[in-house]
């Protein structure tokens, strides 16, 4: 409750500030909101089979980035409603990260008591809490940013435990973490934060003498927490420098040291199978393997049990007033006079979740048909054919997920299938898939779904014998054995996307869905941040998820995508991108990339020339590089295949299912209203057309940018070889090499090739690949393409642009 004296701002945020709008009511909603986050967050991370202490270290993590930053802003740049009242000053900015820092705290204390942690983090995580639930008063909203601050050794002994708990202690991103983390701690806590307690302790002497104190209890307890925490800061330190506590103070969120403890577990599978009974039993914490049947009860506690209780104890502490958690004798009056309409919020909202995990418990395996498992139904096959021979692959446990196999069923996927096991020798490689061959009298009988899906184009016979090949997977063989050795991982583990890359992704997906509210509220320069942002953030990520190089966990590949289905269905991209184009990269008739608009762009021989096709270096291409993305990808091509069966008329698309079906246009429906429709109703018709066009024809092009300057060029554009890999070599092309800017803005794409011919590789480790690869072509005469940077390979493009467009046998141009 505010004093009489201090009426609410809203602030009024500079170039240089950034606030969340919190209203002093709203203060205990956010608590709510951060403890179910926790919760939920934790929840999903153990049904993904990940150890109960990574879970903890990555909520930890999470929100010790959010209260470093956001405590850090309002320290250099406070709201004047605290400069003028330090004490009793509200700041809106304050308000949401103390609610924030409060629901973390009341999550860290339980979590660390549950799991048996340390007595000190369970006293010091309660303390915590309480002073930043009597800070909502408010009550030292420019001082108390100090504790926020202290977070940040915290941050690092988080970051530390979850890169040590995924990766090798030994890395040198974790060595590196140990020896900062007694730095950050002695800077924060010791150099800034014993001087600010001296001044804050003289500050609350004097209120107290003052007599205008809100109270003094509450006072008298800041006073003692002040004490207590920079006793424990010292203590620690001492104990730091003579090692008696490994660098690491007692202040993170607990570990689970009993492996078999389940924590918030959900009481029904969200995987698209049932994980078998029993394997939480085991100590080792072994992966469930998931089998095909979706209904089964983990044996945890039940789902909405602890939110629940979160909700109820949120809503008290909402309508309970400060004086009666300073007056005991008051709390039994208090509680009767809650107000129960506060209810309606959190319990929507827990509903609201709890419908989805039901839903997609119940009808996930049917709506993502091909992220489900047939392993003991007899009736069901899953038919593909490499080299000239089928094989049933429903039975196999395929490492990479099923989504994989999916997408070579009742398809030629000889392509598919080699351009994805360089780790593999070819001998274990088919003796494997030979276990799944079909009878010779089935093979007859057998056919793809599209009969122009006949595997041509390559010469398989003796593939793996060839020189070339067999340097090319020895190098990356190679490559990846120290680094594996180095992490204690496989080599499959190594070639996917590293901690460090992990947690450039969750820096941008901050970065992007910070630009939001802004975005909505319609601030001009939302128009380029927020669509380039997103462009980055699946440049660098959503990419390399559907090419199965993000993480050795399927499901990961599979789900991350969907949140930022900006470019394309994730669905339509596997058909368009992993089928289509990687398999036969500029191959007549075969790559869908060839010919997304021939009635106005002819970058193909393949093409039939039009009259229109002359100028379409001019007008035409800054047409179609404006709505290649939300009119062409998003819209036309989706629907022509889901009525054609086919994408782009040449790749093979199967049927949907009802249930597919009616998902997909369900999330078609949500693209085209979220992008194009809700700008209408927000603003004027002239400003929700300018939010409705620029943002996705911005995104347009940055994806066109980075596309078409790799393949559609003088040198790679009718290059072919009928050997797989050197064809990938050949219609490709790098640029920017080494260019931090190139490499990140790209997403990877900056090194084609290298892509190319290993797309199951995370592009994190494509720029140590890339001199290897070229000194292996250089050996073999193979031509390997390379520009300088962004304008060298757009001008190779430009001109080629302009050259197909010349009518074909014209001078200058054999086409």
């Amino acid at each position: 409750m505010l004093p009489s004296s201090v009426a609410y701002e809203a602030p009024n945020p500079s170039i240089f500030q950034a606030y969340v709008e919190v209203r002093p009511s709203d203060g205990y909603n956010y608590v709510f909101y951060t403890i179910a986050f926790c919760v939920i967050f934790q929840m999903i991370a153990r049904q993904r089979g990940v150890a109960a202490r990574v879970g903890c270290k990555l909520v930890s993590l999470l929100l010790d980035i959010v209260a470093v930053f956001g405590g850090l802003q309002q320290l250099l740049f406070p709201q004047q409603s605290v400069i003028d009242d330090p004490i009793y000053g509200y700041s809106s900015h304050s308000q949401f990260h103390f609610s924030l820092a409060a629901g973390y705290f009341a999550w860290a204390a339980v979590v660390t008591m549950i799991y048996k942690g340390s007595k000190v983090a369970v006293l010091h995580h309660s303390i915590c809490c309480l002073v930043y639930m009597f800070a909502m008063s408010p009550f030292l909203h420019h001082v108390g940013n100090l504790y926020l601050l202290f977070q940040a050794s915290t941050m690092i002994i988080d970051a530390h435990g979850v890169g040590k708990l995924l990766s090798n202690p030994k890395t040198p991103t974790n060595r590196m973490l140990h020896y900062v983390h007694p730095f950050v701690f002695a800077l924060v806590r010791l150099v800034v934060g014993i001087p600010m307690s001296a001044f804050f302790l003289k500050d609350m002497v004097q209120l107290l003498a003052s007599g205008k104190a809100h109270s003094v209890n509450v006072v008298v307890f800041f006073m003692a927490v002040n004490i207590i925490i920079n006793a424990l800061n010292i203590y620690w330190a001492v104990g730091m420098s003579l090692g008696l506590h490994s660098g690491k103070p007692a202040c993170s969120v607990g570990e689970a040291k009993h492996e078999s403890v389940r924590m918030f577990d959900l009481n029904f599978s969200v995987s698209f199978g049932e994980r078998k009974e029993g394997a939480h039993n085991n100590p080792k914490r072994s992966k469930p393997k998931l089998v095909s049947n979706a209904s089964v009860s983990n044996g945890g506690p039940s789902f909405t049990t602890p939110l629940t209780v979160v909700t109820i104890a949120s809503v008290i502490a909402k309508s309970v007033t400060l004086g009666a958690l300073t007056d005991p004798s008051n709390w039994l009056q208090e509680l009767k006079s809650v107000n129960f309409d506060a209810f309606k919020a959190p319990l929507a909202f827990v509903l609201a979740v709890y419908a989805f995990f039901q839903l997609f418990s119940q009808f996930g395996a049917k709506v993502f048909d091909e992220a489900t498992r047939s392993t003991k139904d007899p009736k069901k096959h899953l038919y593909t054919r490499i080299r000239g021979k089928w094989y049933d692959l429903a039975r196999f446990e395929h490492p990479g997920g099923p989504v994989a196999l999916n997408l070579a069923k009742n398809r030629d996927s000889t392509a598919l299938f080699e351009s994805h096991h360089y780790l593999i020798s070819h001998e274990k490689l088919y003796a494997t898939l030979n276990k799944y061959a079909v009878s010779d009298e089935l093979q007859k009988s057998l056919k793809t779904f599209d009969k122009r899906d006949d595997g041509a184009h390559y010469v398989w016979d003796k593939y793996e014998d060839d020189e070339f090949v067999k340097d090319i997977k020895n190098m990356v063989v190679d490559h990846f054995t120290p680094i594996a050795k180095a992490r204690g991982i496989t080599l499959r583990e190594a070639s996917k996307a590293t901690p460090e890359r992990w947690a450039m992704i969750i820096a941008m997906m901050a970065a992007f869905f910070a630009t939001i509210p802004a975005f909505v509220r319609g601030e001009w320069w939302t128009l380029v941040a927020t669509p380039q942002l997103a462009w980055v953030i699946i440049a660098n990520y959503w990419h390399d998820g559907l090419h199965f190089s993000l993480s050795t966990d399927w499901r990961i590949n599979a789900t991350l995508p969907y949140l930022f289905p900006w470019l394309s269905s994730p669905w339509m991209w596997y058909h368009q991108h992993v089928i289509g184009h990687h398999a036969y990269t500029n191959v007549d008739h075969k790559d869908p990339d060839l010919a997304h608009a021939p009635q106005l762009m002819r970058e193909h021989k393949s093409v039939k020339w039009r009259p229109v096709h002359k100028h379409q270096h001019g007008a035409s291409f800054y047409f179609v590089w404006s709505v290649a993305v939300g009119l062409g990808m998003q819209v036309l091509s989706d629907v022509r295949a889901n009525l054609k069966g086919s994408y782009n008329n040449v790749v093979p698309y199967q049927k949907l299912e009802p249930a597919r079906l009616y998902a997909h246009v369900i999330g078609r429906a949500l693209y085209v209203g979220t992008l194009f429709v809700w700008p209408y109703y927000a603003f004027p018709f002239w400003k929700g057309f300018i939010f409705a066009v620029v943002p996705i024809c911005l995104f347009s092009w940055s994806f066109m940018l980075n596309s078409q300057i790799n393949h559609l060029t003088e040198s790679t554009a009718h290059a072919s070889s009928p050997n797989f890999l050197k064809h990938q070599v050949l219609t490709a092309q790098d640029f920017g090499v080494g260019r931090m800017w190139c490499n990140w803005y790209s997403g990877g794409l900056n090194q084609q090739i290298e892509h190319h011919m290993f797309p199951c590789v995370n592009h994190c480790h494509l720029p140590a690949l890339a001199p290897k690869v070229e000194a292996i072509c250089a050996k073999h005469g193979v031509q390997y393409n390379k520009v300088s940077g962004y304008r060298e390979a757009m001008a190779s493009h430009l001109r080629h642009t302009e050259k197909m467009g010349l009518r074909p046998f014209e001078e200058g141009h054999e086409h």
